[in-house]
C-alpha cells in the first residue's frame, strides 16, 4: 500500500495505519498486524437504514434539522413588564435592559436563560417563556425564528 500514515501510541508502539488498498483504492484502517479493521468510505452504510448498525428509527436526522431563518421580528417590553415568546425556535437578541426568563413550574418561578442585552438560543413553547425588561423604559428586543 502506498501513501500510508502510522499512527503509534505513547509507548512508540504502531496501534493502526491509514491507507490506501492499492486494488480497491480505498482508504481502510489496519491494525498493528495489517488486519483490515474498517473500509472508511464504505463505514457511513452500516449505520444507514436497513445496515448492521443501523441508527435507530427515531433517532434525529439532518432532514429534520434542515432549517432556514424567517423574518426577525421586534418585540418592544415597557419598563418593568415582561412579554410571552410564542412558541417556536429563535435566535434572541435581548435589549440592554431586557432578558430571556424560563419557568420550569408553569409560572410560579422564573429563571434566567440569556441574561439582560445577551443573545441566545430559545425553544418556547409558548407560555413558559418570556422577554422581561428590568429597566427604566421600554425597549426593545429582536428575536429571529429557525422554521
Amino acid at each position: 500500500m502506498a501513501g500510508e500514515i502510522n499512527l503509534y501510541d505513547s509507548d512508540g508502539v504502531k496501534q493502526r495505519k491509514i491507507a490506501v488498498d492499492d486494488t480497491t483504492k480505498r482508504v481502510e484502517i489496519r491494525d498493528a498486524t495489517d488486519t483490515d479493521i474498517m473500509d472508511i468510505e464504505s463505514h457511513a452504510s452500516r449505520h444507514a437504514y436497513g445496515g448492521d448498525d443501523a441508527i435507530a428509527e427515531n433517532a434525529l436526522r439532518f432532514s429534520q434539522i434542515d432549517k432556514v431563518f424567517g423574518s426577525e421580528v421586534t418585540v418592544s417590553v415597557d419598563a418593568g413588564a415582561t412579554a410571552t415568546i410564542d412558541k417556536g425556535i429563535y435566535y434572541v437578541r435581548c435589549g440592554a435592559n431586557t432578558s430571556v426568563e424560563y419557568s420550569p413550574d408553569g409560572g410560579t418561578t422564573w429563571v434566567t436563560l440569556i441574561a439582560a442585552g445577551g443573545v441566545g438560543l430559545v425553544i418556547s413553547d409558548g407560555s413558559n417563556v418570556r422577554l422581561n425588561n428590568g429597566g427604566t423604559a421600554a425597549e426593545d428586543s429582536h428575536l429571529l425564528p429557525i422554521q
